[in-house]
């Protein structure tokens, strides 16, 4: 299994918020590079909201996104972590 993360983040500074879209398989591994992305894309500008969106990803180990909720990650909303999506990635 490849554990190859790509990750886009898009910055609206008018509405200030930051979008992170990771797309791959989300593993231990790699949960470390997207918490990191995700605590510098929120520190784009004070106060901005900051999204992780794991809708888009193959698949995401449960410990990988219990990882990012224990993280201390500071973001608004982590999209696509429900216990459905979890079902999917197993």
């Amino acid at each position: 299994m490849t554990s190859k993360l790509d990750i886009t983040v898009a910055v609206d500074l008018s509405s200030e918020s930051a979008h992170v879209s990771p797309v791959g398989q989300l593993t231990v591994r790699n949960v470390s590079s997207l918490i990191a992305v995700a605590h510098r894309a929120g520190s784009f500008g004070y106060g901005l909201d900051t999204v992780v969106d794991l809708r888009k990803l193959t698949g995401a180990d449960p410990k990988a996104v219990e990882m990012i909720r224990d993280s201390g990650w500071q973001g608004r909303r982590l999209l696509g972590a429900g216990p459905a999506d979890r079902r999917r990635a197993a």
